[in-house]
């Protein structure tokens, strides 16, 4: 819906129907047409990927008009003046000024001829259901029979109830086939009249009649035996004057929006970078480096979609190529293979071909994905990677990812949200440099207020021996060995991207989300583990590339600070 609301967004914002109606001529065709490109717009957003393929595709068509077929006929300005056709089953809900039944008499009765199989209620174990009949005799057909007039009645009842002035119902004699009884009781008009009495077509017509002499604003009027010609309908030349346009005393909040801690920490990498309602969400995008004050990168990078000069003694992980953009290939991986439990063999001493030859299925698929993302040449370095990461154990747990999967513990990407009034971001700087490592230096967050919704997705939720952590993977190139990886070095990358106000957002969801699911039973020094920082290319490192954000007083204390800033806007107002 992305194209089709924006459009619509910038049609209302602008109030520009209010203005196009209210021109003498041509206005609704304007509307009209607006509409109608949006709907084209929508559709074709979803073959194409970006607004410049979509713009590309727009100049296209106006090049080359007539080309998109019956889509891009001109509509019609109003369908309120032409004659809606509709079933009964779809006008459920509607309302029409003046409504015309022509065959409300009409039914189509239950008949072997015409009828393969039998769908009756029957009483099950648990409460009322249908059962499928396909060799029914006489009195399952009758049944069936009964249960089509039920539906024919509901439908009748929908049908009368549908206009707001006037009614129109076509009535007649029902027969069927050569016969010549009259059968209207097997309708729903006809039972509504006499009940399942067989009544003869004038004796049916004089109930009818009956019925309208006790109505005062209903009659009946024989069809006349030859219709008499209709004037041909002429429209109107002059249109009524539209009435002023009533004032929308409304007020909408403009401020509203939804953040993220990408929005949040997004000008530090590049202040130029707009902030949008809805940015999308690449978890790697934050291990570009980030800017200083005087506009130079506090760390250099090589330059991305650039490999490393390959060294024999060098692990893979360190030779791999880095940048963000790899960053996000290696979460797709790794969000992919959380779903198929991590299941790939432990890393063992096969090389080249004799690998390839005896790979797992799984290890087969990871291959095509790799493939299929462009990355053909670094697909086996992938996925010896990928195994050194599932079986590594998580400091300071013991345990791997594989293991934990077998247990069925974790949750992939949980996604989350939670609505925050006013939401200052330096007041979530100054919790998290109070609580979270305290006395170090770290970048300072934008000058932000954030009202609306805080969302994000946490790479792995799991729990081991009752304790529930939240996981996030980082690709960061800290260093061209494991030695880099030390616990400062893992630190001072936490800090240089603001990992711990990530670490802070991620674990409040996850605190609100067991407080919600466990209700009193709910005690966070027992069931809160806390953030695991997993940086995978440092897994030969001191610290196995992990930095550990365990539950104490002091993270309990910044997340009940946290709560109390989501939940307390006026609070909020006044510290902003």
């Amino acid at each position: 819906q992305g194209v089709l609301a924006m459009l619509r967004q910038t049609l209302y914002r602008f109030d520009l129907p209010a203005h196009w109606l209210a021109l003498p001529a041509q206005g609704e065709r304007r509307l009209t047409n607006y509409l109608h490109l949006a709907e084209l717009l929508q559709s074709a957003s979803a073959q194409l990927e970006g607004e410049q393929a979509l713009i590309r595709w727009l100049a296209t068509q106006i090049d080359n008009p007539g080309s998109g077929g019956e889509a891009q006929i001109v509509r019609l300005e109003s369908d309120a003046d032409l004659v809606k056709v509709v079933t009964v089953h779809k006008s459920k809900g509607l309302e029409y000024p003046v409504v015309c039944l022509p065959f409300a008499g009409s039914f189509r009765p239950m008949d072997k001829r015409s009828t393969a199989y039998l769908s009756l209620p029957v009483q099950g174990e648990d409460g009322p259901a249908r059962a499928l009949v396909l060799d029914y005799d006489d009195d399952q057909l009758a049944q069936a029979d009964r249960e089509r007039l039920r539906e024919d009645l509901r439908l009748f009842y929908v049908a009368l109830t549908r206009p707001r002035h006037v009614l129109w119902l076509g009535l007649a004699p029902m027969k069927r086939g050569a016969g010549k009884a009259c059968l209207n009781e097997q309708g729903a008009a006809g039972y509504l009249l006499a009940g399942p009495s067989v009544q003869s077509a004038p004796q049916w017509q004089a109930s009818l009649q009956a019925l309208a002499d006790g109505c005062a604003h209903m009659a009946v009027q024989p069809l006349a035996a030859e219709l008499q010609p209709l004037p041909r309908w002429q429209p109107a030349q002059d249109q009524p004057a539209l009435r002023p346009a009533p004032g929308y005393d409304a007020v909408f909040d403009k401020r509203w929006g939804i953040g993220s801690f990408s929005a949040l920490t997004r000008a530090m990498a590049a202040p130029s970078v707009p902030v949008l309602p809805v940015a999308a969400q690449f978890p790697a995008d934050d291990e570009v480096e980030p800017v200083s004050a005087e506009g130079s990168q506090a760390v250099s990078l090589a330059p991305l979609a650039l490999p490393m000069q390959p060294a024999s003694a060098a692990a893979v992980w360190h030779r791999f190529m880095r940048g963000p953009v790899v960053g996000n290939f290696l979460h797709d991986q790794l969000q992919w293979l959380a779903d198929a439990g991590f299941a790939l063999p432990e890393p063992g001493s096969r090389e080249g071909e004799e690998e390839a030859v005896s790979l797992t299925p799984l290890e087969t698929r990871l291959l095509r994905r790799c493939e299929r993302a462009g990355r053909a040449d670094q697909a086996l370095d992938a996925l010896r990677w990928l195994r050194a990461v599932v079986h590594q154990p998580l400091p300071p747990l013991s345990i791997s990812l594989v293991q934990l999967a077998a247990q069925d513990a974790l949750l992939a990407e949980m996604e989350f949200w939670l609505p925050a009034r006013l939401l200052s971001a330096p007041r979530i700087d100054a919790l998290c440099r109070h609580y979270l490592l305290p006395g170090m230096e770290r970048p300072v967050l934008p000058q932000r207020v954030l009202h609306g919704m805080l969302m994000g997705f946490a790479d792995l939720v799991f729990c081991h021996q009752g304790r529930y952590w939240v996981l996030d993977y980082k690709t960061n190139h800290l260093g061209a060995d494991g030695t880099a990886y030390t616990a400062q070095a893992l630190q001072a990358a936490m800090l240089e991207h603001r990992y711990d106000v990530q670490a802070a957002l991620y674990l409040l969801a996850l605190h609100r989300l067991l407080r919600s699911r466990l209700g009193a039973a709910y005690e966070p020094t027992e069931h809160l583990g806390g953030a695991l920082y997993f940086f995978v290319r440092g897994l030969d490192g001191a610290t196995q590339g992990m930095e550990v954000l365990p539950q104490s007083d002091n993270m309990m204390a910044l997340l009940d600070a946290l709560d109390a800033l989501l939940a307390d806007g006026q609070s909020m107002k006044e510290q902003a």
